[in-house]
């Protein structure tokens, strides 16, 4: 409601256009254009799931150095450039929560694409840095995935949990590497997972956390291990 009067007393710009938007600063011209779930598979990395330029099949850094070696399939939405950086920011860093159910509805799309090439899976949402959501009150990536469970009908399994609170973006690619094999583990109430899971995070960078996530829930009796994530680094 106060998102509501908010928007109509001082109407949102579109962080596109720049036009006047409702509570989700997207316009709905912008986001029939730019931001339309394209199908899966089409010109994107075998491996990463990023676009290829050149490349056939795998792009260049999977082919000189691989990383996701867990994980079954990634599939991003949208590069993280342009308006789709200051989307994220205002979504994860500013609070605003209305993007919410716009992100959730992207990804719902996506997600009925991966499950009618590949199956029936559960969702297993990447948590946040300990003491995230008792501090800011909400988790981002969580938040996104309550709408998933509760208005697209997904199983959502929260079973992982971070056990180191540095942020992932202060690191560089090496740090990340280094340090992702104990930073994400089951939790301690689960004994195993079972079936195909799909991973969920907002963004990919360099590709440790899906990486170390993915082979935690496959060391653990996952069969399959889908990687979606909103928006990734090419």
């Amino acid at each position: 409601m106060r998102n509501v009067l908010i928007s109509v007393a001082d109407p949102v710009q579109c962080v596109v256009c720049g036009g006047e938007a409702g509570i989700v600063p997207v316009c709905r011209h912008c986001r029939e254009k730019y931001f339309s779930v394209e199908e899966i598979n089409s010109g994107t990395c075998s491996i990463c799931g990023r676009k290829l330029v050149s490349e056939e099949n795998v792009c260049m850094q999977c082919r000189s150095e691989p990383l996701l070696k867990h994980a079954d399939g990634v599939f991003p939405l949208f590069p993280y450039r342009l308006w789709n950086t200051i989307l994220l920011c205002r979504w994860k860093i500013e609070d605003e929560r209305a993007l919410s159910p716009f992100f959730a509805e992207l990804a719902a799309k996506r997600l009925r694409q991966i499950e009618a090439s590949y199956g029936n899976f559960s969702l297993v949402p990447v948590p946040p840095r300990p003491g995230k959501i008792r501090k800011k009150g909400w988790d981002q990536v969580d938040e996104m995935c309550a709408f998933l469970e509760y208005r697209y009908g997904f199983c959502v399994k929260r079973i992982l949990e971070r056990k180191t609170v540095t942020e992932q973006k202060k690191l560089d690619r090496l740090h990340r590497l280094e340090t992702c094999k104990n930073t994400y583990v089951l939790k301690s109430n689960v004994n195993e997972v079972s079936g195909c899971v799909c991973l969920i995070d907002d963004v990919m960078t360099t590709g440790a956390t899906a990486e170390c996530c993915c082979m935690q829930l496959k060391e653990s009796g996952a069969n399959k291990v889908f990687v979606m994530t909103l928006f990734t680094v090419d």
